[in-house]
C-alpha cells in the first residue's frame, strides 16, 4: 500500500510541476512539503499511519501549489505583454514607469497611461482572486515630504482608476513610498528614471484559488 501511494504520490507532483513555468514546481513542492508534514501530525495526533498520512497530505500540497503557481505563471504571461513584469517568491510585480504615467511633478494620469492601465485591467479581471497592492515611488529630487506626497497621489491615481473601470479582485489597496525604496542610484539621471515607477504588487487569496481552478 505504501508502495502504491508513493508512486501516486510522484506522479501528481510530476504533473504538477510540468506547466507552464519554473515557478510552478517550485509551489507545487513547497506544496507537497507543507502537505506531507500537515498529514503525518494529523494522522499521528488521530491514531493512524503517520507515513501515509504524510503521503496523502502531500499529494494534495502538490496539487495545492501546481495550482497557484500556473495562475500566478498564466497571469504574468498576459501582463509582461503590457508592462514589465518580474515574478517573485509570492507572487509577480508589475512595474509602470512614471515617465509614461505622469509630467514633472503631476499626479494627473496621462491619455497613454490611461490606455495602458486600461489594458492592464482587462488581464486582471480574469484573475479576482488577486490581492494587488498599488506602490508608488519618487526619486531624491526635491524634498522628502513633497515626493512623499507625490508617490501617495500617483500609486492614488492608478488605484482611482483601475477600480472606476470595473476592477473586482479579492483585495486593492494602495501606498507611497516617497524615494525610501530606489531601486537603482539616484546620482545619475538614468537611476532616478528607474526610481520614479508605479508598482502593482499581486498575490492571490490561496483559498479562493484552489476551490475556483480545480
Amino acid at each position: 500500500m505504501k508502495k502504491v501511494l508513493a508512486l501516486l504520490f510522484c506522479a501528481v507532483l510530476v504533473s504538477a510541476c510540468t506547466t507552464p513555468g519554473k515557478k510552478t514546481a517550485i509551489g507545487a513542492g513547497a506544496g507537497a512539503a507543507l502537505g506531507a508534514a500537515a498529514g503525518a501530525i494529523i494522522a499521528n495526533n488521530t491514531g493512524g499511519n503517520s507515513t501515509e498520512g504524510a503521503i496523502y497530505g502531500a499529494l494534495a500540497g502538490a496539487a495545492a501549489g501546481g495550482l497557484i503557481g500556473n495562475y500566478y505563471d498564466k497571469q504574468a504571461k498576459e501582463l509582461a505583454k503590457i508592462a514589465d513584469v518580474k515574478k517573485t517568491e509570492n507572487g509577480i510585480e508589475v512595474t509602470l514607469k512614471n515617465d509614461i504615467l505622469f509630467t514633472t511633478g503631476s499626479a494627473e494620469l496621462s491619455a497613454a497611461a490611461k490606455q495602458t492601465l486600461t489594458d492592464l485591467n482587462t488581464v486582471l479581471k480574469k484573475y479576482p482572486e488577486n490581492i494587488i497592492q498599488v506602490q508608488g515611488h519618487t526619486d531624491s529630487t526635491g524634498s522628502q515630504a513633497f515626493n512623499q506626497t507625490l508617490s501617495e497621489k500617483r500609486a492614488k491615481a492608478v488605484y482611482d482608476y483601475i477600480l472606476a473601470n470595473g476592477l473586482q479582485t479579492y483585495g486593492l489597496t494602495y501606498v507611497g513610498f516617497g524615494p525610501n525604496q530606489p531601486i537603482a542610484t539616484n546620482d545619475t539621471d538614468e537611476g532616478k528614471a528607474k526610481n520614479r515607477r508605479v508598482e502593482l504588487k499581486i498575490t492571490a487569496n490561496k483559498e479562493l484559488v484552489e476551490k475556483n481552478r480545480q
